[in-house]
């Protein structure tokens, strides 16, 4: 038989080779120009078919679509992303994991900087004024009992719009994982280990049960790299923290390697780097108050200037922001138990008023009448909930009223602990009913 000249078809064939689908359609958005490739897909620039800003496309590779697990792991992704919803995390639009097709994911398309094409060593407030910002965007990925596992300066990406401050944003989560299923060191295609080694938590390279803490060691690799302009350890280094009984002496201070940086702020960072992840910053918060308390979190600015960084220099990393971006609606994080003996299902959950919320949820939906027992993390606490499953809703509608899409759900017999937090949401933060 003739090999297949169409890129798609070579693709539902599971050829092992890598096809450019520049100028075609996936869905409603036509391929336009590749923009770069990584472990699990290739991004492309795209245009919608019926107008409207250009996005960008995630694609698996074909090499890798016949793997269930990678298929899997690829659409996590996304899904990922959009179950937590945050300013300082790119978003995601649409996604198509259907099995006879390419899988693929549509996210915004940013203009930016990453940090790895910065000047260093970066000046001590504009790291921390950086770096602040990745913290709030990890706060909100590990109270969504996610850890991202491949933080580095590529990752992080410094985005500008007309008449705004600039904006930090977490890319690429596509190693991340659920707290209880980040606890081992995963291989991928050809044997190579998930994550990046010059940023892995000692815990994350020996294969032993990670959190958020392996992320605040990786921000803080990232941290010292940028201020001093070099790793804290070398590759040998790295192995001997990993494996010796006691590992090799801790990094030099930053203040040591460059006179311009706070003692205060090599205290900070060398504790974000210690070995063992009790002795870490216990969350993503503190290691941001550490910070705002050794440097003030504000790049130095010339008197009469307004108080901003200013443009970094660097080629711009292929993807661009859509302006007058509003900012995201609240969103609530719910718990769903879905199976005798699995660990509840983590979800994002916005619309939320006195009748019931809007549930995000993956395709085949549950359908209408469903019960759903969860709980919803309101006011700092668990409150066991079940709902009813009233309507689907599509992405069409999602977007035109700023929710989730996936289903609208009516609170069954809502506890009293429910019903006085609901009522403290008040009129103003009271999403239009979702039934």
């Amino acid at each position: 038989m003739a090999e297949p000249t169409d890129p798609l078809a070579s693709w539902a064939e599971g050829q092992p080779v890598r096809v450019d689908l520049r100028g075609r359609m996936l869905g409603h958005y036509r391929l336009i120009k590749h923009l770069g490739s990584g472990g699990m897909g290739s991004v492309y620039l795209a245009e919608p078919r019926l107008g409207g800003p250009q996005v960008a496309v995630k694609v698996l590779h074909p090499e890798l679509s016949q793997d269930a697990a990678l298929r899997a792991r690829f659409s996590a992704e996304a899904r990922t992303v959009n179950l937590i919803g945050h300013p300082h995390i790119v978003r995601i639009f649409d996604i198509d994991d259907a099995r006879e097709g390419p899988i693929y994911f549509v996210m915004e398309y940013l203009q930016g900087t990453p940090l790895s094409c910065m000047p260093r060593p970066m000046e001590p407030g504009l790291l921390v004024w950086l770096l602040s910002q990745a913290c709030d965007a990890l706060e909100a990925v590990h109270r969504a009992g996610v850890v991202h596992r491949d933080l580095k300066p590529d990752n992080l990406l410094l985005v500008e719009r007309p008449g705004e401050a600039p904006l930090l944003k977490v890319l690429d989560f596509g190693v991340a994982r659920t707290h209880p299923e980040a606890s081992s060191r995963e291989l991928g295609p050809g044997g190579q280990v998930f994550g990046t080694p010059a940023y892995m938590a000692p815990e994350q390279w020996a294969g032993e049960p990670v959190d958020g803490r392996s992320d605040v060691y990786a921000l803080g690799v990232t941290g010292y790299l940028l201020v001093t302009g070099q790793l804290p350890f070398s590759r040998g280094q790295q192995a001997q923290r990993v494996f010796a009984p006691h590992g090799p002496p801790p990094p030099r201070a930053p203040h040591e390697l460059c006179p311009g940086v706070p003692e205060s702020l090599s205290h900070v960072l060398l504790r974000a780097l210690a070995r063992q992840p009790w002795e870490r910053f216990a969350s993503a918060a503190d290691f941001k108050q550490a910070l705002g308390q050794a440097v003030r979190a504000q790049p130095r600015v010339t008197p009469g200037v307004e108080a901003r960084p200013s443009r970094p220099r660097g080629p711009a990393h292929p993807v661009r922001l859509e302006p007058n971006d509003p900012t995201p609606p609240p969103t609530w994080v719910a718990r769903v138990r879905h199976a005798e003996g699995c660990a509840p299902l983590v979800v994002h959950c916005g619309g939320l008023d006195a009748q019931g919320l809007i549930m995000s949820c993956a395709e085949p939906a549950p359908p209408p009448g469903t019960h759903l027992e969860f709980s919803l993390q309101m006011g700092g606490e668990a409150v066991e909930c079940v709902g009813e499953v009233m309507r689907h809703v599509d992405a069409v509608q999602a977007r035109a009223q700023s929710l989730p899409s996936g289903v609208a759900l009516r609170f069954v017999r809502p506890s009293a602990r429910l019903q006085e937090l609901l009522q403290r949401l008040g009129p103003a933060r009271a999403a239009p009913p979702p039934h």
